[in-house]
């Protein structure tokens, strides 16, 4: 599916927007689209796929997260999965709503190749304990401790997206183009970690929190979620029960 930035924007608030028809109530406290404002860079040849991207919106921002009441939330609490794993490992609520939301927040397109920016996030920190160069690259979407990021080479933007993860201070290839990573994104309804997922599997814990979870979220919506290895008929069932799972 191409995703275009205007139909990612909507459908995702659509999306969660009528979750509490299905007996979950989700907020979105930032949902935050700039008009384009065209597109310019004479020290840079960028790939067709960002300028694609910023020639229909120079900023993207959504997160959406659990309502935090006492009857939207109870059946999380309660759920066997999240008790044994977090709440009574002494995981606070506040972490696990937080592993339960989702998040996109692409750069605006002024401040992607400004130097003082970059070297004011956490991404170029991390690099510069790194081989690489950390001014090679440029972060386009920031989502709490990991950076999807643009690489140059000479003075070509490459097509592909790499990923930095500054609480375990490692980069990753992600090897797929920026239209890709933004129908990914599309895909994983931007679930928290979905890129960690989208790497790693079931390698990481992220993976089965989407795979329990989110069809419980969204259980009105269609997920394809194959890419990031949960077969359609592996997702747990979406009806959210007490105490369950």
């Amino acid at each position: 599916m191409n995703t275009t930035n205007e139909f990612f924007y909507f459908k995702i608030l659509e999306e969660v927007g009528y979750a509490f028809m299905h007996g979950v109530n989700i907020k979105t406290p930032i949902t935050y689209s700039m008009p384009a404002e065209g597109i310019a860079n004479k020290d840079l040849t960028l790939p067709q796929g960002l300028i694609n991207f910023y020639n229909q919106t120079s900023k993207l921002e959504i997160i959406w997260e659990l309502q935090d009441t006492e009857e939207n939330i109870q059946p999380f609490k309660d759920n066997q999965f999240i008790k044994e794993k977090y709440l009574d490992n002494n995981y606070d609520w506040g972490v696990v709503k937080e592993l339960l939301s989702g998040y996109i927040n692409i750069t605006k397109f002024d401040d992607l190749f400004d130097p003082t920016f970059c070297k004011n996030q956490a991404y170029y920190s991390t690099l510069s304990n790194k081989e690489e160069n950390q001014d090679d690259f440029f972060p386009f979407d920031i989502c709490w401790s990991l950076t999807a990021c643009l690489k140059k080479d000479g003075n070509q933007i490459l097509d592909n997206v790499w990923l930095v993860n500054s609480d375990a201070e490692e980069v990753y290839d992600m090897k797929i183009t920026i239209e890709e990573y933004i129908n990914l994104a599309y895909q994983a309804k931007v679930f928290h970690y979905w890129q960690l997922i989208y790497l790693f599997k079931e390698k990481t814990e992220y993976y089965e929190l989407m795979k329990r979870f989110l069809p419980q979220i969204l259980p009105h919506v269609e997920l394809n979620l194959e890419a990031f290895g949960i077969e359609k008929n592996n997702c747990y069932n979406k009806k959210l029960e007490f105490g369950k799972q």
